[in-house]
């Protein structure tokens, strides 16, 4: 499938290393819009979370700008056009650019910065280059992706995160040396009565107070054990999915 058709807008994912998933659509249904009117999607691919963004601030009457960010020129071809053709071009931008040049030259402004971002620090190649940028994260790893983030953060802004389970409780820890704290943390459950496989994440910065913040924690399951889908996944996404 080449297009992915949502309730109000649609994807189109042919030119993007990674197409569109449920992790992407859980983040975009989940990561908390409260306050929220200046929006970074890092590595947006083929713009689907600051799409789902748009959606929901538009539905709240905010006043909002998004800024989609990517490196590969392909994706950032693909999210652009799948931009124009939304109701909410107006108050949206693609960037093709790198994010650690990026963040050298805006000043901190945003109040969320979303990022569905590559899982993997390394294993067998990719088939091409283009998928390799999108699945491996080279010498840079989450730790640095979120404190790129943290540097263009408002003082009461959040970044919200998608993480295989290891390695969101790694960048957990190593947060624990930065000034950042782990606000929510929502254990992703495929299937009911399995583990958890990914977590939702929201990250803060440490208010001036020398008591630690306590982390949000709660979950969400997908299927249940009769391969129906959860009413909670239901619930959080039906804005979204035509079958809801």
């Amino acid at each position: 499938m080449s297009t992915f058709q949502f309730k109000q807008f649609a994807v189109a994912h042919d030119r993007c290393a990674m197409k569109v998933g449920t992790d992407s659509i859980l983040l975009g249904a989940w990561a908390e819009t409260a306050q929220v009117r200046s929006v970074l999607d890092i590595g947006c691919g083929s713009g689907l979370l600051a799409l789902m963004l748009a959606q929901r601030l538009a539905q709240q009457g905010e006043d909002y700008h998004i800024t989609a960010l990517e490196i590969d020129s392909a994706a950032a071809r693909q999210a652009a056009q799948n931009i124009r053709q939304s109701m909410w071009a107006s108050r949206m931008e693609v960037i093709h650019h790198d994010l650690f040049e990026y963040v050298r030259q805006v000043k901190p402004h945003f109040d969320l910065i979303i990022a569905n971002p590559p899982y993997f620090n390394g294993g067998v190649e990719c088939r091409d280059a283009q998928r390799q940028t999108a699945r491996y994260m080279a010498q840079q790893g989450h730790l640095a992706w979120v404190l790129a983030a943290q540097g263009m953060l408002n003082p009461s802004g959040k970044i919200a995160w998608v993480l295989p389970y290891d390695m969101a409780q790694h960048l957990r820890q190593a947060l624990s040396k930065t000034v950042l704290y782990c606000a929510k943390w929502v254990e992703v459950i495929t299937k009911q009565g399995k583990a958890p496989q990914r977590v939702l994440l929201e990250f803060r910065l440490l208010p001036e107070s020398a008591v630690q913040p306590q982390t949000e924690r709660s979950e969400i399951t997908i299927y249940q054990a009769d391969n129906q889908y959860h009413p909670d996944f239901i619930n959080l996404t039906k804005a979204f999915y035509l079958k809801f």
